[in-house]
């Protein structure tokens, strides 16, 4: 497995974690209130630090394991893959958008919207490391 998806699994756990304790507060706040929780700053520092933490832990595990594969440029594969992976996952975005425009025009509650936001932002990052590893892993 080369750096790069290694580096793709990382990322993919790191912000699944982040995610899930972002929405988790999200939950407990807005149960708590009995309605959508508005944007809080602390929480989403939170999930940042969250992403940093695991992300510098898993890429200084994932180097090394082999540090020449780290630290070596990228070839034509690497940016083909990339190039591909990001186009791809860039739909997930746009549904998500969508899917929060409809929403706020629907129900016309701001924080909902924020919320749809930063979920199709993380959604579209995991389906973009996601692509990566099966192009990868295609041979493509």
């Amino acid at each position: 497995m080369t750096f790069l998806e290694k580096s793709a699994w990382v990322m993919i756990a790191a912000l699944l974690l982040s995610g899930a304790l972002y929405f988790n507060g999200v939950i407990a706040v807005s149960a708590e209130l009995g309605h959508i929780a508005p944007p809080n700053i602390g929480l989403i520092a939170f999930a940042t630090v969250v992403i940093i933490a695991v992300a510098i832990f898993g890429h200084v595990l994932a180097a090394l394991g082999n540090p020449a594969d780290a630290d070596a440029p990228e070839d034509e594969r690497d940016r083909t893959v990339a190039w591909r992976a990001g186009n791809t996952a860039s739909y997930v975005l746009s549904a998500s958008v969508l899917l929060g425009i409809c929403a706020f025009a629907l129900i016309g509650d701001g924080n909902l919207l924020f919320h749809l936001m930063v979920g199709g932002l993380i959604a579209a990052q995991v389906a973009e490391y996601a692509l990566t590893i099966l192009f990868y892993r295609r041979g493509v």
